[in-house]
């Protein structure tokens, strides 16, 4: 499903800013939005980081959203990848999210959004798909789609011993 995803986005549309016309880059932005609600402990904890920029971690309860700007060179002739590490009370969960020029017809423009939510990280746009073909040839056309990119992973023993420690270690330093 990952693939497919990251597939779809190689095969897009160009979508410019004026802005970007002028540097020759197109400006984009991912947006994170928590969306864990009815949990009992619905915050989340995540970082994003790409070869130009390192958001730091942030602290997210429901309802608050996050988003940062970046650029990308135009005519998908290159990626920004952000890898992205989400820590809550459900799981672990690492992404990698991967933008280029041509990823704005899927993003409904140059404002990519992810939600966290209960069962993992979802990314909120469009997807491509060919319904039939006309004189042999598929059409390719786009509809609204939240797919699950990465579901969260249980917390394993080794990580729960070690935020035990950490959380005794900063107890007794009190």
């Amino acid at each position: 499903m990952k693939t497919l995803v990251m597939f779809c986005l190689v095969f897009q549309v160009i979508i410019q800013t004026g802005n970007s016309a002028d540097s020759g880059d197109v400006d984009f932005s991912i947006l994170i939005k928590n969306e864990m609600y009815n949990v009992d402990n619905p915050s989340v904890f995540y970082t994003c980081r790409s070869s130009k920029k390192d958001i730091g971690w942030h602290k997210s309860v429901p309802s608050s959203e996050f988003q940062w700007e970046f650029e990308v060179p135009q005519f998908g002739n290159g990626v920004m990848v952000h890898k992205c590490s989400f820590r809550s009370s459900a799981g672990t969960s690492d992404v990698e999210i991967r933008t280029l020029s041509t990823t704005a017809m899927l993003c409904n423009g140059q404002t990519c959004k992810y939600a966290i939510r209960p069962n993992g990280i979802y990314f909120i746009g469009y997807e491509l798909y060919s319904p039939y073909a006309i004189f042999g040839r598929y059409i390719e056309l786009s509809r609204p789609a939240e797919k699950l990119v990465e579901p969260w992973k249980p917390w394993s023993p080794q990580q729960l011993k070690a935020m035990y420690r950490t959380k005794q270690m900063v107890h007794d330093s009190d």
